[in-house]
């Protein structure tokens, strides 16, 4: 059996689609970035011709190698000292690259450069007769100024100005680096000859006079300083001429004892005339000392008991009451002896009271003289202590103010003592110091000089920026066309691979279409044919396991292959052994009758949904047993108001039931409104867009209104791609090994299947 014969009606080495959205590597945006300049090649190619075809002869016309002419000034950093012979640092890394700059900068002064230019003025250079020694200075100089010609002076300044003499310090060395640039080395070799010398004969000068003129202000510094010594030991003799010395720390030590002992006892009295004022106050306030109670009660009994007249009437008292307490015992109650004794007892008793109270009167009078008496002495005494330790304390206050004072004032004169010695010390520290620097001075005119020519002038670098210039060239016109293709590629919306469906739209791929281009025309047939197959074993995936029963195809727009595919893929499911009906949904622009040269004017749509019996509407195809149900565009103004009819679903349900599928091709969603009501009717819906036409905000806007009416969307095909972007590509490459006997098997199932292109050729401006 032949090769291919097993593999009749099969899809073969069919690839499933990718239903699902991947993200987008790094990777495929840089070959998506390549791809697309590939893609624009024409435009790459032509940007770089332009460019480098305008740009490398007017880099090697107008640009010449310029010289870099330097001489160099030696800067010494340390010189040694003749007198130690150590050597000398002049304030280190810091000041010495201070002075670097400061000598440049002396170079490119006024003085320098005038003489350099009286120098050069014989020579004959072209670089005045030009006014600037670089072409590209020389049209600028052109360009702004167009007074007479300026003096030399004058365009060595402009020249330092626009970079073309340069004078700098050279990093981590001693040099001072003066450099020409010039397209003429000689010229430029004189140039710096003649600054090196003018700034040496200056700087020799300057450095002479420099150190005389040093001298000359410390020799007036140092008499200066001279006299303002002799002056301040004299007014330090003066302060200490009074006490004999001018160290009158021990005297100041002394006094200050004897201010803290004076300070000490007149804190004293003053404790003590503050307690005697307290006492006179609270005397003078109670004028009475009062006793204890206790004691004033003692007192009071003692007094009393002492009073004669009480003590013997006490002891009559006492007695009678005896003889009372006896007469009881021996005389009758009744007897009159017994009652006279009673009441005599009584008496004595009421008088002994009586003395009692008396005494106790003349106890009180008396304690009251006496203490009156005595309180009237203590605050006298108080009043004469107190004005006694007032009139010490006055006493003490003013030998202490004296003494203070003095003390005060010794200090103070201590102080300006100390101040002026510390003076005097700096004023001889700074005398001693300026003496040694005259010295220094005297003996470094001895010594060799620091600054000192290092190389005359020469050439030390040539710069022909030619060569880069062209390469950067074509670089950057390489670099031009690329970003101008990348652009332009950019720019372009449409779809041209798979994947640029599935990552820009998110729409499932249900399969592609081969475009002619990309492969070999005796293979084309064969490659549509199982193209087709691969999409309806993908329907099938889609669906569980089966195709759908009514099945819509649309596009976008216009000429985005709808009824091409619409066509192709009926005949495919014929051919499968399925009992298959096309109907032409289109019924503003009908086109299906017109690609199968069926009879014209034939209404077969438009008849059925009038009642129409529907064998008397369709055509039969016998090669593919394909059952058309064509239209016409008679009622093309009407087709939405059919459509939107009631019993137009009616009729298509009813159809649809002798058929194992039904496949209606429709008008563009996004033209008109009829692809909407074709999708309600049906049970899924087909996207078709061409690679390369299709725009990815057409594909995404139609997606979404299909969307907005809940219609089920099984995915796009996208047709006219490359082989290599193919769903079926591998089947290709296993087909084109096998040689002619691989044709003669598949013819019969191709004839029929045409390409997307050979459809839109014969289909005279249709929407294919």
């Amino acid at each position: 059996m032949n090769n291919l014969e097993k593999y009749h009606g099969q899809v073969i080495e069919q690839r499933p689609a990718n239903f699902e959205m991947r993200p987008e590597s790094d990777n495929e945006t840089t070959s998506n970035l390549v791809a697309g300049v590939l893609r624009r090649w024409r435009i790459v190619l032509l940007t770089f011709l332009l460019l480098c075809f305008v740009g490398i002869p007017a880099i090697w016309l107008s640009i010449k190698p310029l010289y870099s002419v330097t001489g160099a000034v030696k800067v010494a950093p340390i010189l040694t000292n003749i007198l130690s012979g150590e050597e000398e640092n002049y304030g280190g890394k810091s000041v010495y690259d201070r002075f670097m700059y400061t000598q440049a900068e002396m170079i490119t002064s006024s003085r320098v450069i005038q003489r350099a230019a009286d120098d050069l003025a014989d020579k004959d250079l072209t670089f005045f007769k030009s006014g600037v020694p670089d072409p590209v200075a020389k049209l600028k100089h052109a360009l702004k100024d167009t007074k007479p010609k300026p003096e030399p002076a004058s365009i060595l300044k402009r020249a330092i100005l626009d970079g073309v003499i340069t004078v700098a310090p050279a990093r981590r060395s001693e040099l001072i680096l003066i450099t020409t640039k010039s397209t003429k080395p000689h010229e430029a070799k004189v140039i710096v000859d003649a600054f090196i010398s003018a700034y040496m004969a200056i700087e020799v000068s300057s450095s002479a006079q420099g150190e005389d003129q040093k001298l000359s202000v410390l020799e007036n510094e140092r008499r200066v300083l001279a006299e303002k010594l002799q002056t301040q030991r004299k007014a330090i003799r003066q302060l200490g001429q009074e006490y004999g010395t001018i160290t009158l720390n021990s005297r100041q030590d002394m006094m200050l004892q004897r201010v803290a002992s004076l300070l000490a006892e007149l804190t004293k009295i003053e404790a003590r005339r503050i307690n005697l004022e307290a006492q006179v106050q609270l005397l003078e306030q109670t004028k009475e000392q009062s006793i204890e109670p206790d004691n004033l009660l003692r007192m009071r009994e003692e007094y009393i008991n002492n009073d004669p007249m009480v003590n013997v009437l006490t002891a009559s008292v006492a007695q009678l009451d005896q003889e009372l307490i006896v007469a009881k015992q021996t005389l009758a109650p009744t007897n009159p002896e017994l009652k006279r004794k009673t009441g005599l007892l009584e008496a004595l008793r009421a008088r002994l009271e009586q003395c009692k109270k008396e005494a106790s009167e003349s106890f009180d009078d008396l304690v009251s003289k006496e203490i009156a008496k005595t309180g009237n002495q203590k605050l006298v005494n108080a009043k004469t202590e107190l004005e006694q330790i007032a009139a010490y304390e006055k006493r003490l206050q003013e030998i202490l103010a004296k003494e203070d004072s003095e003390t005060i004032e010794l200090g103070r004169r201590q102080l300006s003592i100390q101040d002026m010695q510390d003076q005097l010390a700096l004023t001889k520290e700074l005398h001693d110091k300026i003496c040694r620097r005259i010295q220094e001075l005297e003996m470094e005119r001895k010594r060799p000089a620091r600054i000192s020519v290092a190389y005359n002038a020469d050439i030390a670098h040539i710069r022909d920026k030619r060569i880069k210039y062209t390469m950067a060239l074509i670089f950057g016109a390489m670099a031009a066309g690329m970003l101008l293709a990348f652009l332009r590629d950019k720019a372009d919306l449409s779809l041209r691979t798979p994947d640029d469906v599935v990552k820009r739209i998110g729409v499932r791929i249900i399969g592609t279409t081969t475009s002619l281009h990309t492969i070999k025309p005796a293979l084309l047939p064969r490659q549509v044919a199982e193209d087709y197959r691969t999409i309806r074993a993908n329907l099938g995936l889609l669906n569980d396991g089966g195709l759908p029963k009514k099945l819509v195809v649309t596009s976008p727009g216009m000429r985005d292959g709808k009824t091409t595919f619409a066509i192709n893929l009926a005949t495919s499911m014929c051919k499968s052994g399925k009992n298959v009906l096309l109907i032409d949904g289109d019924l503003r622009k009908p086109d299906i009758a017109h690609l199968l040269n069926l009879p014209k004017g034939s209404r077969g749509l438009q008849d059925v949904l009038f009642g129409k019996e529907l064998g008397q509407a369709v055509f039969s195809i016998p090669s593919t047993g394909l059952d058309v149900l064509a239209a016409n565009s008679r009622n093309g103004v009407d087709a939405y108001e059919l459509l939107v009819l009631p019993q137009t679903a009616q009729h298509i349900n009813m159809v649809s039931q002798k058929y194992d599928h039904v496949i209606i091709d429709t008008p563009p969603v996004l033209a008109f409104p009829d692809a909407l009501l074709w999708a309600k009717i049906s049970d899924a819906v087909i996207l078709t867009s061409i690679a390369g036409k299709t725009t990815a905000p057409d594909l995404k806007e139609a997606k979404e209104k299909l969307a907005e009416i809940n219609a089920r969307v099984l995915g796009t095909v996208l047709s006219n791609v490359p082989v290599s972007h193919s769903y079926y590509r591998y089947g290709y490459h296993y087909h084109s090994r096998d040689g002619q006997k691989g044709k003669k098997t598949t013819q019969a199932d191709t004839k029929l299947l045409l390409p997307l292109q050979d459809v839109e050729d014969n289909s005279h401006g249709a929407d294919s």
